[in-house]
């Protein structure tokens, strides 16, 4: 009963996630189109964080861990922001879930967090995937800006890896100090690129990359690591580029290649390969499982 109700948590956060992680793409690079990348983001780290501040009863966490999830989260943020200048919403999304590749590795060095043979191949198998998608890039998509995307998911991939270290702790502290001390950043780069043309289309994406990609994305990404291991919960992420390209493809009326759809495919099934075991036990009953045993060693510490 305790497994069961442990994995029904964990879809419920997943899948909005995912959701709401897919068409961030869209609606960021339309906002592109009227502020800078550093104004834009400014923008959703100081309404964000003054959100959570007020939210959390005023509180900010300041301490090593958390002003690193400070900077790495910023710094994510921005590479993947000046990147979807030059790339389609649909490749930011597939090159931002390389990600994957590079928290494994992350997560053993900073926490010494074990992964199972099957997440390794999960990875290995979402991410050639992600190679196969990434040969439709022939239209356009400079390689400075898959260069900066590819970059932003080193990044990113560091700060999931210290919200899962600091599972333990209130995450609205947290996410209130990453993204007040984050906004230095944005609020310092808007002086050199201040670009802002204010429109009915400019608010209406504001709306979605402050409320949902912001406030409720973060919360739900901060979540989903304090209830499984980095190298599971990042290669179920797959889920996000592989939703993605369905989606752009519905919005923009066009049919993926051959390629696209392929690629996409076999992101689906690295999640798979990663949660399943000889047994025949469901996805969520191994997540769960992991999960409480994870919750029991820590008890015994």
């Amino acid at each position: 009963m305790g497994t069961n109700a442990a994995s029904g948590s964990l879809i419920k956060w997943f899948l909005p996630y995912v959701l709401i992680a897919s068409l961030q793409y869209e609606f960021t690079k339309n906002g592109l189109m009227y502020a800078s990348p550093f104004v834009l983001m400014g923008f959703r780290y100081l309404l964000v964080g003054a959100f959570f501040y007020f939210v959390g009863g005023r509180k900010v966490r300041v301490d090593a861990d958390t002003v690193k999830i400070a900077v790495f989260a910023s710094v994510s943020t921005a590479l993947w922001a000046i990147g979807l200048q030059y790339v389609s919403p649909g490749d930011s999304a597939v090159l931002s879930y390389t990600m994957p590749l590079f928290s494994i590795p992350i997560a053993y060095l900073a926490m010494k967090e074990k992964t199972t043979p099957r997440e390794i191949a999960g990875a290995i198998v979402g991410f050639s995937g992600v190679l196969l998608y990434s040969l439709t890039l022939t239209h356009g998509s400079l390689l400075l800006g898959a260069f900066l995307t590819v970059l932003n998911a080193v990044f990113w991939a560091a700060y999931s890896t210290y919200y899962r270290k600091l599972r333990n702790s209130e995450p609205v502290p947290i996410l209130t100090t990453q993204f007040l001390l984050g906004s230095i950043l944005f609020i310092a780069g808007s002086l050199f690129e201040p670009k802002f043309v204010f429109n009915s289309s400019l608010a209406f994406d504001l709306v979605y990359v402050v409320v949902f990609t912001g406030i409720i994305q973060y919360y739900l990404w901060n979540g989903l690591l304090r209830r499984g291991r980095v190298g599971r919960i990042t290669t179920m992420a797959f889920a996000v580029p592989a939703t993605s390209v369905l989606l752009t493809s519905l919005l923009s009326s066009t049919i993926p290649s051959y390629l696209a759809i392929t690629g996409a495919i076999i992101m689906f099934l690295g999640i798979f390969l990663s949660n399943w075991n000889v047994k025949g036990e469901t996805m969520e009953g191994v997540i769960a499982e992991s999960n409480e045993k994870s919750e029991s060693r820590l008890n015994r510490d």
